[in-house]
C-alpha cells in the first residue's frame, strides 16, 4: 500500500508541475472556438475539405478527436500503431500522403464509420517544449481540384501547430489526470481518499489561476 501511494504521489506531483506549466491555454467553449477557426481558415487557406486536431491518448495508445470540420468530439479514434496520426506522433515529423487508397491503416475503418473519403493527407505533429512530447496532431484532408498539398501547405500547417500548442498541452495533462482519479478510485479507501482530495484542489487552484487570469485581463484590457 505504502508503494502505490508513493507512485501515485509522485504522479499527482508530476501532474501538479505539468498543469501549472500550461494553465495558460483556453478552456472549455473558448477553447473549442480556437480550434474551430483554426480548422475553417487553413481548409480556406489550403484549399481543402477538412480539417481535424487530435490529442494523443497514451493510455489507451490512440488519438482521438478533438475538434474537425463537420465532426463531433470524440466522433473518432483511431490507434497510434495503425494510422497515418499515430505515425507523425511516433516519429515527431509532419506526414503528406498523396494516395489514401494505396495506405494500410485504420482510416479505411474511418471510412466506413463516418461515410467520408480521405483521398490525401497532411499531418502535423503538435510538438510540446513544455512537456518534452508530442500531445497531438493536426491534418488537413482532402486539396480541392485533384491537386497535392505543397510546401506552403506544410509550412503554414506547422506554423498552426504551434499556435495549437498550449491548448492541446492542457487537455493532453487533464486527461492524464482524469485516468490518475480513475485508478484512484479503485485503491484502498484511505489512500485513494486522501489522493483524490488532493488531485479535487489541484484542478480547483487551476481554476482559480484561470479565472483570475481571465479578470485581470478585463481590467487590465
Amino acid at each position: 500500500m505504502v508503494a502505490m501511494f508513493d507512485q501515485m504521489n509522485a504522479q499527482l506531483d508530476r501532474l501538479k508541475a505539468s498543469r501549472g506549466s500550461v494553465t495558460g491555454g483556453d478552456s472549455g467553449a473558448g477553447e473549442h472556438k480556437l480550434f474551430q477557426f483554426y480548422n475553417r481558415i487553413m481548409t480556406e487557406a489550403t484549399n481543402s475539405e477538412r480539417c481535424s486536431i487530435f490529442i494523443h491518448d497514451p493510455k489507451r495508445d490512440s488519438v482521438w478527436l478533438k475538434a474537425g470540420t463537420g465532426m463531433v468530439e470524440r466522433d473518432i479514434e483511431v490507434p497510434v500503431q495503425d494510422s497515418v496520426a499515430g505515425e507523425a506522433i511516433l516519429t515527431g515529423k509532419t506526414i503528406v500522403v498523396a494516395h489514401m487508397d494505396d495506405h494500410k491503416s485504420a482510416h479505411k475503418t474511418v471510412q466506413e464509420a463516418t461515410g467520408f473519403i480521405t483521398r490525401n493527407l497532411l499531418c502535423v505533429p503538435i510538438k510540446s517544449p513544455i512537456l518534452g512530447q508530442i500531445t497531438g496532431v493536426f491534418q488537413i484532408l482532402n486539396k480541392n481540384d485533384n491537386g497535392e498539398f505543397t510546401g506552403q501547405d506544410i509550412a503554414l500547417a506547422e506554423e498552426i501547430a504551434e499556435h495549437l500548442q498550449i491548448e492541446a498541452d492542457r487537455i493532453f495533462v487533464d486527461q492524464e489526470a482524469f485516468d490518475l482519479i480513475e485508478r484512484i478510485s479503485s485503491a484502498p479507501g484511505k489512500v485513494a481518499t486522501f489522493v483524490l482530495a488532493s488531485v479535487v484542489l489541484m484542478f480547483l487552484m487551476s481554476i482559480v489561476v484561470l479565472a483570475g487570469t481571465g479578470i485581470m485581463a478585463l481590467l487590465l484590457g
